[in-house]
């Protein structure tokens, strides 16, 4: 292996700063992470800005050389950045922005400004409304827009499911996870991350933000949007944010209840294979 610098950083998908969300817990995690030396970042949903446990901020604020947020989505619906409107864009990436700040606000933990798209899903457009708001780069899983190929200067990285990492050799390696990575356990990702160090051996964990720092030259962010009103009332009415606060509790329960419970779980597939029928 060549004696270059390769950076490397899991990243998790979703979960809502708690002492548990699904099959994660942020405690376990740390400890795996002080065992095997690496970082996780945290794709947080701004969406749940008000929502952090005080004593998971304080275990964010005491380790960032284990944990960092970077911004994922803005209310995490389907598509929300396959949209080509910029004007629909930037009031999206503006109120995320805001909502990423105020929870800043309320809990000490900076975020990086970084954009991870909601189930892959981005355009063009999206690529560079983040560039006019000051973001550092976009991580996805896919390279594949909605309107075509890549077409944007903006920087865009991808990253790697973990079965696909073993033939990964690249800089940098982002590794995406989902809280039920952790169903069956936490080490199988300390394994994971060993056997990245013994075929990359100058491989360096950081944050996703320092990563993308370092190998591309950003802007100056001008990230304190002014006169955004945070309940989201402003650019949608009281119905609107009736119904995305039900998707997102939805889909909370699904994580935190309905995985862990076999017999929910043959329900929901029946209910499917009936709908889908």
């Amino acid at each position: 292996m060549p004696d270059q610098a390769y950076h490397a950083s899991v990243i998790i998908d979703d979960p809502l700063l708690r002492e548990n969300y699904g099959f994660l817990n942020f405690r376990k995690l740390l400890e795996l992470m002080d065992k095997h030396n690496f970082f996780t970042s945290i794709a947080f949903i701004p969406f749940n800005y008000k929502r952090t446990d005080e004593k998971i901020a304080y275990l964010f604020r005491n380790r960032p050389d284990r944990f960092c947020l970077c911004v994922h989505g803005c209310d995490h619906e389907k598509g929300e950045f396959g949209n080509k409107d910029s004007n629909y864009l930037d009031m999206k990436v503006t109120l995320a922005t805001a909502r990423m700040i105020e929870h800043e606000r309320r809990t000490g933990i900076p975020f990086e400004r970084v954009m991870v798209f909601p189930q892959g899903i981005f355009s063009n457009a999206a690529l560079e409304v983040l560039a006019k708001n000051g973001y550092w780069a976009a991580v996805n899983t896919e390279p594949l827009p909605v309107d075509g190929s890549l077409s944007s200067s903006f920087p865009f990285f991808l990253r790697y499911k973990p079965e696909d990492v073993a033939d990964v050799i690249c800089d940098p390696i982002f590794i995406v996870l989902h809280h039920d990575y952790f169903k069956n356990g936490y080490e199988k990702l300390g394994v994971l991350v060993d056997e990245l160090k013994s075929r990359i051996s100058t491989i360096k964990w950081d944050s996703v933000g320092n990563i993308v720092r370092s190998i591309v030259t950003t802007n100056p962010a001008t990230l304190n949007p002014a006169g955004v009103d945070l309940s989201g009332r402003e650019y949608f009415g009281y119905k609107e944010i009736i119904k995305k606060s039900a998707r997102r509790y939805a889909s909370e329960f699904r994580d935190n209840y309905v995985c862990k419970n076999d017999y929910l779980l043959n329900i929901v597939k029946k209910v499917r294979i009936m709908i889908s029928n």
